[in-house]
């Protein structure tokens, strides 16, 4: 497999997390990156990494596994109240204040939670309800994905000598699996390894791909459904997803494979 150097360029923009953001300065879908900044490797992108055909079920299964999230923050952007489902609508008049981005309500005496813009979005866990009630559809549709990323992902960058044992006995240990979403800006701060893994996938055969950008650095990676791979710190890296009709996001899924 043959890859290009490509060195990030710092860029002056005012975006920030929590906003939306849409880069036209998109790399070459035909080539593979090594990607520096200041010469010190950050991540990998791998045009055609995947080369395995995926049926109908795995798309039943992924869509399956969706829940409603309130708990993703900056992801979920701003708060918007139409975006909001009615049984929080009715809250947002108790709100007297929000994080500094705008994307979680803070809590108060008169509401003793918080919540952001609902996503189609579920983390999993191999200890997790979600996880064990379906182990057997991941050990078919992921265990062959996660061990060819973990292979990646040791060739390209030093792993801890001793760690937990995830997924399979690999190296990560969450995903999150999400559907319809396009990222606001973020990154993944809490994250206890830094090299995230992020692939796409859909069963519509007109979305061939979708961007997502290192906002600090205006510059997009584009993800083939069904066979790109992106790994790249993305505790330090400010991300996002460019725009995309909703013809087309509704038939999008994401999935990120981190450890915690």
């Amino acid at each position: 497999m043959l890859f290009k150097f490509l060195e990030l360029e710092q860029k002056n923009n005012n975006i920030k997390n929590a906003e939306y953001y849409h880069t036209n300065n998109i790399v070459s879908s035909n080539e593979n990156y090594i990607i520096e900044i200041e010469s010190i490797p950050v991540g990998v992108y791998i045009s055609d990494f995947l080369d395995i055909e995926l049926d109908d079920l795995f798309f039943k299964f992924l869509k399956k596994q969706i829940q409603i999230s309130q708990n993703r923050g900056d992801v979920a952007g701003k708060i918007e109240i139409d975006k909001l489902q009615p049984c929080y609508k009715k809250y947002m008049k108790n709100v007297k204040e929000f994080n500094e981005t705008g994307s979680r309500t803070m809590k108060n005496k008169d509401i003793n939670y918080e919540f952001c813009n609902p996503l189609r979005s579920s983390i999993v866990t191999p200890s997790k309800p979600l996880y064990i009630k379906n182990e057997k559809d991941y050990i078919k549709y992921f265990k062959d994905i996660i061990k060819k990323i973990h292979k990646q992902l040791k060739s390209s960058f030093k792993l801890p000598k001793d760690y937990d044992k995830g997924f399979f006995d690999y190296f990560y240990n969450q995903l999150i699996i999400n559907h319809r979403v396009r990222c606001a800006v973020h990154c993944d701060k809490k994250n206890k390894f830094p090299y995230s893994s992020l692939m796409c996938f859909s069963a519509n055969k007109e979305l061939k791909e979708s961007v997502i950008s290192f906002v600090d650095y205006d510059i997009g990676f584009p993800m083939k459904s069904n066979k790109s791979l992106l790994i790249f710190d993305s505790c330090k890296i400010r991300h996002a997803n460019n725009e995309m009709t909703e013809n087309l996001l509704k038939d999008r899924f994401s999935v990120v494979f981190y450890r915690k």
